[in-house]
Order: C-alpha cells, then sequence, then structure tokens
C-alpha cells in the first residue's frame, strides 16, 4: 500500500500504471558518433566552455602581443577559432537533431496518453450520469455542464 491520499490508502502506484509510459523508451539507440556529437553539443552549451573560451583568447591575446608570435590582428587565434566554429556547426546540428527527435516523439506519445485519459473521463462521465438516472437522482444540470465543457473544446 501507498502513502494514503486525502485519508484514502491507494492500492497500487500510479507512476507505474499501464497508461503511463516513457518516450525514453522509444527513441532509437544513437549511433556512435551521434552519441560523440550529443556530449560535444551539451558541453559546449555549458557555461565552462563559455568561461574557457573567454579565458584562452584573454591569455592568448597578451602572450601574443607582448612575444610577437602571433601578434594584432591574431591571425593565427582567428584561423583556429574559425575553424572550430565550423566543426561545431556540424557537430551541433547532429546533436540538435536528435534532440528534436527525441522532443517530437515525447510530444506524440504525449499526445496518445492524454487522448486514452480524455476518452477514459468521458467513459466515466457516461457511466456516472446512467449510475445517477438509476438511482433516480436528476442529471440534466450536470449533462448541460458536461455538453457545455465538451463545447468549449472544439
Amino acid at each position: 500500500m501507498n502513502d494514503p491520499v486525502g485519508g484514502v490508502a491507494l492500492p497500487f502506484d500510479v507512476t507505474h500504471h499501464p497508461l503511463v509510459h516513457s518516450a525514453t523508451g522509444v527513441v532509437q539507440p544513437l549511433s556512435r558518433v551521434e552519441m560523440i556529437c550529443q556530449k560535444i553539443s551539451q558541453a559546449t552549451g555549458s557555461p565552462v566552455a563559455l568561461a574557457l573560451a573567454i579565458a584562452v583568447q584573454a591569455i592568448w591575446i597578451p602572450i601574443g602581443v607582448m612575444t610577437h608570435l602571433d601578434p594584432f590582428p591574431f591571425a593565427f587565434l582567428l584561423t583556429c577559432s574559425n575553424i572550430l566554429q565550423l566543426i561545431l556547426i556540424f557537430v551541433l546540428a547532429v546533436g540538435q537533431r536528435q534532440a528534436a527527435t527525441h522532443a517530437e516523439l515525447r510530444a506524440e506519445h504525449d499526445h496518445q496518453s492524454i487522448s486514452r485519459l480524455l476518452y477514459h473521463q468521458e467513459l466515466q462521465e457516461q457511466v456516472l450520469i446512467a449510475l445517477a438516472r438509476k438511482l433516480e437522482i436528476e442529471v440534466e444540470n450536470i449533462e448541460a455542464m458536461v455538453e457545455k465543457l465538451a463545447a468549449e473544446g472544439d
């Protein structure tokens, strides 16, 4: 038994309900290259990567000026930076494609789950109205509210 909810103990764990699935298991496994691209994509988007890039340039510029190894306009620094940017464009594109694919699968999965839940709720409404009629309870107000809610969704 789980912790009581509203004073009533639930006989099952709702997180393991058969209608609740994780979209993570639906995603196709990534190839080795895609995994590497995704890890690089995640790492380059971190504040540590930004701080490292700023630190490298902040250190390189004074050293290049003082030693005359890479004087202004810092051709070597710019060349290395441009090559790194060109490589990262494609790596980030692969990482973004994987993230977009996973987001689409998760959205489709969520849509299917919500559709099942709404269908289940509609069935419950019909059963409750049928029970109320059988018990000779007036259900016109309840039916009117249900129809109004259904009309608002269209």
